[in-house]
C-alpha cells in the first residue's frame, strides 16, 4: 500500500496548549462519551410510575441522497459500512465509503464543507483503467471493503493516529487466503500502511463495526457471527475487545434475535437476522444501531432497517420496549432508500443535534440485479433516542438508582413547554433531603438540552459520601437525560437469586422448550427443576 505522509497539524490543540502552558491531550470528535445519563432504558431507574418511554427516530434530510454514484469506478452502488469524521481543524466532513460493481468492491474517500455538498478529491493512489485520477483510497484485492476508520489523536506515534480495519473474503491468491478483518495505520487517514500480521481478526462474518472506547482505553469490535436460533442459522452479533490494535481475540456471541423480532412472520421459513451492530460509547453508557434484516423470502432477501439498543458496558444490551419502532427506517416504496439502510460506525454530535450518515439502497438484500445505492444524512436531538413522558393532567414520577460522586448543579435535557418538571433529592436511606423537596423546586418549563434545575435555597446538589437518588416529577413534557456532575458511580441493584420451579412428576428435559437463561436440573427430592437464571 502507498507510504505515509506527515499528519496535518491540529491547530486548535496547539493554540489551547500554548494558552494553558500544558501538554495537550487531544480529544477526537469521535469521542462521544461524557457525564450525561440517558433514560433510554431502566438500567439506572429504580422506580417509575405514570410515565411512558417514547422512542424518537432520526429525521432524514429532505436533500437526500447527498452523495451519489457518479464516477465510472463507482458503478451505481455506493454506501457506508464505513466512517464519517470532521476535518482535523474541526471544519467540514470526511467520509470513508465503498462501491460495489460487477462483483468488485472499491474503497473510496470524499470530503464536504457542510455534509450535503460532497467532493471526490483526486488522490492519485490507485489505478483505474490506466489512470490514478480518482478518489480510490487503497486496493489489496477486488474483495476487500468496509473501510472503518478510527481517529485516535492521542496516540503518541503520529504515524498511527488513524487506524483502518476492513474486511477481505480471503479468496485471492497468493497472499489473501484467510477471511477476516485487516488492519492498517496512517498519519492522515488517506495514505495507509498495512500492519505486519494480517488479518488482525480472522473471522468468517463479512460485516463488522469497530470503535475506540476512550473510557475503557480499548478498541471494541462487533463483527457478524452466526448462531442457531429457533430452527435457523442466523446472523447475530459478536463482541471482541483489545488494547492492541494489531491483535484481536476471537469474537464471542452476545446478541441474537428473540421471538419479538419474528413477530411479523406470516409464512414458513421467514425469520429475522441481525445484519450488523454499530455500537459506540455515548455519554455515560453505550448506544447501538442494530441493523434488522427481515428475510421475507425465507432465503436471503428482504429489507434492512435500524433499531435502537442500549447498554451500560457495551456487552449486555437492552432492547426497545413494546413494538420496537425503527430508529432509522427504510424509505417509502420506490424511494432511493426504500430497500436497505446501513450506517457509519458511529454518528457525530454537533451542538444540540446528532448527525448520522447512512447508506440507502433502492433494492432489498437479494435484489442485486437492478441495484442502486447512495449516501444520505439524518439528524436527531442530542440524547434524543428516547424520553420518559407524562401528561400534564396526570404527572408521572421517576426515581433513579443510588449514585455516589458527582456534584454541582443538576441539569436536564428535556422539553417541558406547556408542562413542568420538578425534582427532589433523596439521601442514602431514601428520605428527601430538607431544602431539596419537590415543593421547593423551581419549575422547569422550557425546552433545551442543558436546563438547570434549582431549589429556592439551593442551586447545587447536596454533598454526600453515602449516596443519593433523584426523583423527577414530569407533568406534560419529555425527559431525555440528566447530569449530576463528573465521576458518578452507580450502585448495582441487589442481586436477584435464581428461581427454581419443581415438577411433581418426572419430566423429559428434551420435551421442554427453553428460552433465554432457563435450564433444567435436579431439584429437591431428585425431581427435575426449571431454573430461571437472572438477567444478564
Amino acid at each position: 500500500m502507498p507510504g505515509l505522509r506527515p499528519a496535518s497539524p491540529l491547530l486548535f490543540i496547539l493554540i489551547a496548549a500554548a494558552v494553558a502552558g500544558v501538554t495537550p491531550s487531544p480529544r477526537s470528535p469521535a469521542d462521544l462519551s461524557g457525564d450525561w445519563h440517558l433514560l433510554v432504558d431502566d438500567s439506572i431507574v429504580a422506580e417509575k410510575h405514570g410515565v411512558t418511554r417514547r422512542y424518537h427516530a432520526f429525521a432524514k434530510d429532505p436533500r437526500n441522497p447527498v452523495l451519489v454514484a457518479d464516477r465510472p469506478w463507482e458503478g451505481k452502488v455506493i454506501y457506508v459500512y464505513g466512517s464519517a469524521l470532521p476535518g482535523e481543524d474541526g471544519r467540514g466532513y470526511r467520509l470513508w465509503y465503498h462501491a460495489w460493481q460487477g462483483g468488485e468492491y472499491r474503497n473510496l474517500y470524499a470530503t464536504s464543507p457542510d455534509g450535503v455538498r460532497w467532493e471526490k478529491p483526486v488522490l492519485g493512489l490507485v489505478e483505474f483503467q490506466g489512470s490514478k485520477d480518482n478518489n480510490l483510497l487503497f486496493r489489496r484485492t477486488r474483495e476487500d471493503h468496509l473501510p472503518v476508520v478510527l481517529w485516535t489523536p492521542d496516540d503518541p506515534d503520529p504515524a498511527r493516529r488513524y487506524k483502518l480495519i476492513n474486511y477481505d473474503y480471503g479468496r485471492t491468491k497468493p497472499a489473501n487466503l484467510v477471511s477476516g478483518f485487516w488492519g492498517a495505520t496512517s498519519a492522515d487517514g488517506i495514505h495507509w500502511r498495512d500492519l505486519p500480521s494480517n488479518p488482525v481478526l480472522a473471522d468468517p462474518g463479512d460485516v463488522g463495526n469497530f470503535v475506540w472506547d476512550v473510557r475503557a482505553r480499548q478498541y471494541l469490535g462487533y463483527p457478524k457471527v452466526f448462531a442457531p436460533v429457533r430452527g435457523f442459522r442466523r446472523r447475530a452479533v459478536g463482541y471482541t475487545a483489545t488494547n492492541r490494535f494489531e491483535q484481536w481475540p476471537p469474537a464471542e456471541l452476545i446478541l441474537v434475535p428473540d421471538q419479538v423480532d419474528d413477530r411479523w412472520v406470516t409464512q414458513d421459513k421467514q425469520h429475522t437476522d441481525f445484519y450488523g451492530l454499530c455500537a459506540f460509547p455515548y455519554e455515560s453508557g453505550y448506544i447501538g444501531l442494530l441493523w434488522i434484516f427481515r428475510i421475507t423470502d425465507g432465503n436471503n432477501d428482504g429489507p434492512i432497517f435500524v433499531e435502537l439498543v442500549s447498554s451500560r458496558d457495551g456487552v449486555k444490551w437492552h432492547r426497545q420496549e413494546g413494538d420496537r419502532p425503527p430508529l432509522l427506517d427504510v424509505g417509502a416504496s420506490g424511494a432511493w432508500d426504500s430497500g436497505m439502510i446501513t450506517t457509519v460506525n458511529q454518528p457525530l454530535v454537533e451542538g444540540h443535534r446528532i448527525k448520522l450518515f447512512y447508506g440507502g439502497a433502492r433494492h432489498t438484500h437479494g435484489g442485486t440485479k437492478n441495484a442502486e445505492a447512495a449516501v444520505g444524512v439524518a439528524t436527531l436531538r442530542k440524547d434524543g433516542f428516547a424520553s420518559l413522558d407524562a401528561p400534564a393532567a396526570t404527572p408521572g414520577l421517576v426515581t433513579t438508582c443510588r449514585w455516589r460522586g458527582g456534584g454541582g448543579p443538576l441539569r436536564v435535557n428535556g422539553d417541558f413547554r406547556g408542562g413542568v418538571l420538578r425534582a427532589e433529592v433523596l439521601d442514602a436511606d431514601g428520605r428527601v433531603i430538607p431544602g431539596y423537596e419537590m415543593a421547593q423546586c423551581v419549575a422547569v418549563t422550557a425546552d433545551g438540552i442543558d436546563l438547570p434545575v434549582r431549589w429556592r435555597e439551593h442551586s447545587e446538589l447536596p454533598p454526600s459520601a453515602q449516596g443519593r437518588q433523584l426523583r423527577f416529577q414530569i407533568a406534560g413534557g419529555s425527559l431525555y437525560s440528566f447530569h449530576v456532575g463528573p465521576g458518578v458511580i452507580w450502585e448495582e441493584p441487589a442481586a436477584v437469586p435464581d428461581r427454581a420451579i419443581d415438577f411433581s412428576e418426572r419430566v423429559d428435559p428434551a420435551r421442554l422448550a427453553l428460552v433465554g437463561g432457563a435450564v433444567v436440573q435436579a431439584g429437591e427430592g431428585g425431581n427435575p427443576a426449571l431454573v430461571l437464571k437472572k438477567a444478564g
